[in-house]
């Protein structure tokens, strides 16, 4: 029996598609009776549920298992009793439903499989009882209550864990039969709905039932990195409950909004938003108010969002009360039929959603309805209240926003009807704290501190027009303030200053000497000595802020242009002025005074041997100048040398000139870098770079490039070494890469040396050498050895040693005039065929099966046909020596 028990075991571990087809189940036990041992038979059944119509190729969802496992535990010490007790699936039903409501879009359907399990234990009566498990992976990942785990292996989902308690002795109750959940039915959960769910279950021994919400368990562990729908054999107690999102728990895992009666076992209340949930409902088992067990029903319940075809919309109010004429927004399903009544007597049916205006002849407040598909068995509908009066204009002011003071806030709303008026007015001052609010027309509110704050105001009228604005408002502890900033003078002039604020205000200046104007925003300075200058701003809150402009005054000025040099001919020169101030520079080209450009810095290329250049620094009336001269020298001129080629393997001599100084690179094929003559040794075309400097007064360096061809390697290959039958002719087969002559010797029996495949008809053993050359002149050779035998025959040798040192490590037949090989074959000594063959050249290297074959004695057997069609056997035995 236990050979079964390991096989059923390793089928289980081969299911490696995930579990989340799995949406819930329940174990429950039925007592049969004692044995003849006097122990104790339970029946014991678990119900699995699996999504209907789930494709089981490439996505990784298995089908309903075909078999799974229960195991018992004792639970004085969660140890496991006898062997795992493997089930083969009983029976699968199937449960769906579909929302007969002939109003809603697309009608959600649910559908579920039923798979059921059966198996007997028989147990000895203990004290403490036993518990029978069996434990899935993994739940779907996507659950809205609880929290998906990532299990070891990389494996998505959380586990789950289905178990029935049998009681022991102390409960005075052995040979109990536990509860079972009466119905197994598919209902439709609409998001946002009311709904109820029965889960109420029956006793076989009519005990009393108290139905509870309760936590649910994880469960199911990776096999080797894989999940499968039946995992490893269940853990021993105890088992750990799955963590929940906020705010689901178990006692409430559908939101606060759901709850179950505790005598019927309905769940009842609002739905939550669409999603999939898990929902465990426990029974807890009374017998005389002593509790025997408690059982678990786990379940996944889908939460759909329910949508009707047809849905009215349109906003609750219109309180703008920007005249008698109303546009309609109609949010309603589009292309339907609308029945608008204006709540004057007027109605409208129209087909379009698009905004539809309406004209009252009188000011009032009116009630709207509207009305998507009337006469439709689906229609919708809705209302909307409208103030229908005068325009009215709501708007605000404020005055002050230094934070010393308070600020004068004012509505400044009006109607253009005479008998309207403002009737309530609520300010909200933006400061994030709740009392900082006036229901003042115009209150005056001082903010608590510097910054922006978001001032919002709601009025209405008295005939209930309303309407909200918001004003963004900066208080400030000084008033905004700019001046002229600090700046530099030429004493022989006069400056004017600027101060500028967004607020009304005065203005006054200090020192007052070398002044004019100072209790305006514009004053005039001619000061000789370095001086600054401060004014102050008033507003017209008291609040004052000052700036301050620094005066540097310039007698003299200071510029200096770059020091003389000598540079490459062609090359660019950055000139570039530098000063003891913010002067105004200008470049000239001397002698001629040629405007170059302006700005400190100037990037210019000389064109002359000798070029002079002048820059001019000026600010206002005052003005200095500095010289450069540029000294033109030509570059070196780089010569690297003709490009050449070489044979491989030869070395190329390279010659260089032009300079003081030179540099070879790469380093790595060269023999030498820093001089201008160097020897290359190239395996492959390449080209080299000489870099050339001179000691003339150019310091720029100059390359040039020399290509070395090489002439690929050779490689001649005259042919294998062979054996050939007397008499008969042997063509040469000479290869060389880029052969382009072939030569001979001896020139013996040969029908032409100066070929790549002469034919010898030598009788005699020989060995040719083949000379291949090339168009560019490089030589390669290589030798050919030929034996001749009589013939023809097959020779095979007598031991081979596949050791893996690649000497002797084949065994195979070596064919002399034979033009077919019909089969080689190697036996063992008990007739067991080892190595089989008809390919011509192929041999037996030692294995069989895979394994390597043990060292001894093998029989061979071997047949071919000659070229005349006659066959040529040979049999006889090896030695395989390792």
């Amino acid at each position: 029996m236990k050979h079964i028990y390991s096989l059923l075991f390793i089928l289980a571990l081969c299911l490696t598609a995930r579990g989340s087809h799995i949406i819930g189940g329940e174990m429950y036990y039925a007592y049969i009776g004692k044995d003849a041992n006097g122990q104790y038979q339970y029946r014991i059944t678990l119900k699995l549920y699996r999504v209907c119509d789930v494709s089981t190729s490439g996505n990784g969802l298995a089908p309903m298992p075909p078999d799974i496992y229960f195991s018992v535990f004792d639970k004085k010490d969660n140890s496991q009793v006898g062997d795992n007790h493997f089930t083969a699936l009983g029976s699968l039903t199937q449960k769906s439903m579909k929302s007969n409501d002939p109003c809603m879009v697309n009608p959600p359907t649910v559908c579920f499989q039923i798979g059921t399990y059966t198996t007997t234990v028989t147990l000895p009566l203990n004290d403490q009882g036993y518990v029978v498990a069996f434990q899935s992976c993994c739940r779907d990942e996507n659950m809205a209550n609880i929290q998906l785990e990532v299990q070891q292996g990389g494996q998505r989902g959380t586990g789950a864990t289905y178990f029935t308690e049998i009681p022991g002795s102390l409960t005075g109750i052995p040979g109990d039969n536990s509860p079972i959940f009466d119905k197994d039915s598919a209902i439709i959960v609409c998001a946002d709905k009311k709904f109820t769910y029965t889960f109420t279950a029956s006793d076989p021994d009519n005990d009393s039932l108290v139905y509870s919400f309760c936590d649910a368990y994880k469960g199911g562990k990776i096999i080797d990195g894989q999940s499968g729908g039946v995992p490893d054999p269940s853990d021993p107690p105890p088992y750990q409950t799955v963590g929940y999102y906020s705010p689901y728990s178990g006692g409430a895992p559908l939101g606060v909004g759901a709850v179950i009666d505790p005598h019927t076992g309905i769940i009842s209340g609002i739905a939550p938003q669409a999603g999939k949930y898990v929902v465990t409902v426990c029974v807890s088992e009374y017998r005389n108010g002593q509790l025997i067990g408690i059982h678990h029903k786990d379940f996944h319940i889908s939460v759909t969002t329910c949508v009707k075809y047809v849905t009215a919309d349109t906003p609750d109010k219109y309180a703008q009360c920007d005249g008698l004429t109303i546009n309609f927004i109609n949010n309603s399903t589009i292309g339907r039929k609308y029945f608008w009544d204006f709540g004057d007597g007027d109605t409208l049916t129209t087909y379009s959603t698009d905004p539809l205006p309406h004209t009252y002849k009188s000011a009032n407040v009116y009630h709207v309805k509207l009305v998507v598909d009337p006469g439709n068995s689906c229609y919708d509908s809705t209302t909307t209240v409208v103030y229908a009066f005068p325009q009215f204009f709501p708007s605000l002011g404020f005055k002050g926003l230094c934070a010393e003071f308070p600020t004068q806030l004012n509505n400044t709303s009006y109607t253009n009807n005479a008998g309207d008026f403002v009737a309530y007015t609520r300010w909200d001052f933006g400061t994030g704290v709740a009392a900082d609010t006036s229901l003042e027309k115009n209150p005056v509110f001082k903010f608590p501190a510097t910054g922006d704050y978001t001032v919002t105001m709601l009025v209405r009228t008295d005939k209930g027009c309303e309407q909200t604005l918001t004003q963004k408002i900066s208080i400030y502890d000084k008033p905004p303030l700019t001046a002229t900033g600090d700046t530099v003078m030429c004493a022989k002039d006069d400056l004017q200053l600027n101060a500028n604020s967004s607020l009304a205000g005065t203005y006054s200046w200090s020192p007052l000497y070398d002044i004019t104007n100072a209790n305006t925003a514009t004053p005039t300075v001619s000061p000789q000595l370095d001086t600054a200058y401060t004014v102050t701003f008033t507003d017209q809150q008291g609040c004052t802020n000052t700036a301050r402009t620094e005066i540097d005054v310039k007698s003299v000025l200071l510029v200096n242009a770059p020091p003389d040099s000598t540079i490459c001919t062609g090359d660019t020169v950055h000139l570039h002025a530098s000063s003891d101030g913010p002067y105004a520079i200008t470049w000239l080209e001397l002698p001629s005074s040629r405007n170059l450009g302006g700005g400190a810095d100037l990037d210019i290329t000389p064109d002359s041997p000798v070029e002079h250049y002048e820059v001019l620094a000026t600010l206002g009336s005052c003005s200095a100048t500095d010289e450069v001269t540029y000294t033109l020298v030509n570059p070196p001129v780089a010569s690297a040398g003709m490009d050449t080629t070489i044979c491989y393997g030869e070395t190329a001599f390279l010659h260089a000139s032009g300079g003081s100084s030179y540099r070879w690179t790469p380093a790595a094929l060269l023999s030498k870098t820093n001089v201008p003559d160097v020897k290359a040794f190239p395996k492959s075309d390449y080209q080299f770079i000489v870099t050339v400097t001179d000691t003339l007064g150019c310091p720029r360096a100059v390359s040039d490039t020399m290509l070395v061809t090489v002439v690929p390697q050779i490689n001649a290959f005259a042919g294998n070494d062979t054996i050939i039958v007397l008499g008969q002719a042997f063509q040469l087969h000479g290869t060389g890469t880029g052969g382009y002559r072939y030569t001979w010797t001896p020139t013996d029996m040969l029908t032409n040396p100066n070929i790549a495949d002469p034919i010898t008809n030598s009788t005699r053993d020989i060995t040719y050498t083949l000379t291949v050359y090339t168009q560019e002149g490089c030589v390669d050779q290589d030798d050919i050895n030929i034996r001749f035998m009589n013939g023809p025959n097959i020779y095979v040798p007598n031991a081979f040693s596949p050791n893996g040192d690649g000497k002797n490590d084949i065994f195979r037949p070596l064919p002399v005039g034979i033009l077919q090989i019909q089969y080689f074959s190697i036996y063992d000594r008990w007739g067991n065929e080892m190595f089989s063959t008809n390919e011509y050249m192929k041999g037996w290297d030692g294995t069989f099966h895979g394994q390597v074959a043990n060292m001894g004695t093998y029989v061979w057997m071997v047949r071919g046909l000659d070229q005349n069609k006659k066959i040529v056997m040979e049999k006889g035995t090896v030695t395989l020596i390792r």
